[in-house]
C-alpha cells in the first residue's frame, strides 16, 4: 500500500449507528468473609435422658473499609467462642414459672378467684335454685371489702367494682338448692364466709328473759341513753331510783312512759326500773319509751307489729341542728340595723 493511502486512512474515524464505543477499566476491591459452621450435638443415654447443647461460634471476619487516597484502612475481628453445657433438669430448675395462670394480669389472685367461680357457674348452671330466707342472709355473710383486700394482698388494685363482681358470683352459687348443692360449691362458699357473727344475729340471741324473769333493753333519743329492766308487776316506774312523778315534773314526759303500754293495752301490768343519762327531760322520757317497747317484744314477740305501726320500734334519730358561724342559732340571723 502506498504511503499516500495510509495517510488518508489515518484521518478517518469508525462510527456505527452514530454511537461511539469507549472502554474504561477500574480497579475493584473484594471483601472476603469467612464464617465457620455451627454444630449441635444431641446425646440420648439409656433411661436417663440428657440433652447436651454444644455450641461453638468462632467468627473470623477480615475486610477492608474505606479508601483514602493511596492508603487503605483494614479492620479485623478476633474469633469469639461461647459454650453452654446444661441438662434439662438444670434448665427446669433455673427457669422461673408463675404459680398462677393470671400472673401477668393486674390482680392475679382476684382474677384466679373469679376464674374459679366462673368455672363453677358454668359447670352447675342447670341445677335448681331456691330463694334464701332473711335469717340465712343475716346469719351467714361474706367477707367485707377490706377483709378481701387483705386476703388478695393486692392493695389498691382491687377496686369496689371487683368486689361487687365477686359477691354477685357468690350469691349466684349460694341460691342453689341446699339438697343438691355439690361439695366443691359448699367448700368454696365456706372459704368466703365471714368468721364474725353479724350484729343482728347476736342481738337476737340476747333478746330473752334472764334468770329473774326480766327483759333488758336500751334505747337512745337525742343525747339521752336509757337502760331499763321490765318485769311483771303492779305498774310502778322507777327512774334513777326515784318515782316517775318525782323525777319527771313535766306531765308530757310522764305520758311518754305509759304510751307503749297503752298501745298494747297492758297498763299497770309491768314494773319498770330505768337508768337514764344525758339530754333533757324530753329526750330522756322518749328514750325510756323506746326501751320499754323493745322490752315488751321480748315478753311477747306477737306485739311487734302493733308497736311498729305506732312508730315505737325505731328510735327517732332527729337531733338539734348545730349553730353556724355568723348566726344567732342554727339558722337565725342577727337583727339587721339600717343605721
Amino acid at each position: 500500500m502506498s504511503r499516500s493511502l495510509i495517510s488518508q486512512l489515518n484521518g478517518l474515524s469508525l462510527r456505527i449507528g452514530k454511537r461511539c464505543f469507549s472502554q474504561t477499566f477500574a480497579a475493584r476491591e473484594e471483601i472476603v468473609v469467612t464464617t465457620t459452621t455451627t454444630t449441635t450435638t444431641t446425646t440420648t443415654t439409656g433411661s436417663n435422658d440428657h440433652v447436651t447443647f454444644d455450641e461453638q461460634v468462632p467468627r473470623s471476619n477480615s475486610f477492608s473499609q474505606f479508601r483514602k487516597g493511596k492508603g487503605r484502612t483494614t479492620q479485623s475481628y478476633s474469633p469469639h467462642q461461647v459454650t453452654e453445657n446444661l441438662t434439662m433438669p438444670e434448665l427446669n430448675r433455673i427457669r422461673t414459672t408463675p404459680t398462677l395462670m393470671t400472673f401477668y394480669g393486674g390482680n392475679p389472685i382476684h382474677e384466679n378467684n373469679m376464674n374459679h367461680l366462673r368455672q363453677l357457674l358454668r359447670k352447675y348452671q342447670y341445677l335448681p335454685t331456691k330463694p334464701l330466707s332473711d335469717e340465712d342472709l343475716q346469719t351467714r355473710k361474706f367477707l367485707g371489702y377490706e377483709a378481701y383486700k387483705e386476703r388478695t394482698q393486692s392493695g389498691t388494685r382491687v377496686k369496689k367494682i371487683h368486689y361487687r363482681d365477686l359477691i354477685s358470683s357468690l350469691n349466684r352459687l349460694r341460691v342453689i338448692d341446699a339438697q343438691l348443692m355439690p361439695v366443691e360449691v359448699i367448700n368454696t362458699l365456706d372459704s368466703y364466709y365471714s368468721a364474725s357473727v353479724s350484729k343482728t344475729a347476736l342481738s337476737k340471741k340476747l333478746k330473752q328473759l334472764d334468770e329473774f324473769g326480766r327483759a333488758r333493753s336500751q334505747a337512745k333519743r337525742k343525747a339521752a341513753l336509757a337502760k331499763i329492766y321490765l318485769v311483771k308487776g303492779d305498774g310502778s316506774v322507777l327512774v334513777n331510783g326515784k318515782s316517775a312523778v318525782e323525777y319527771f315534773t313535766n306531765v308530757y314526759a310522764r305520758k311518754n312512759l305509759v304510751y307503749p303500754f297503752q298501745v298494747v293495752g297492758q297498763e299497770g301490768q309491768y314494773n319498770v326500773f330505768a337508768e337514764v343519762s344525758g339530754g333533757g327531760y324530753t329526750g330522756q322520757s322518749e328514750a325510756i319509751m323506746y326501751a320499754i317497747a323493745k322490752a315488751l317484744v321480748v315478753f311477747n314477740p306477737l306485739l311487734k307489729p302493733r308497736l311498729s305501726k305506732a312508730g315505737l320500734m325505731t328510735s327517732d334519730a332527729r337531733v338539734v341542728e348545730r349553730k353556724k358561724p355568723g348566726k344567732v342559732k342554727a339558722r337565725k340571723s342577727p337583727t339587721w340595723v339600717k343605721r
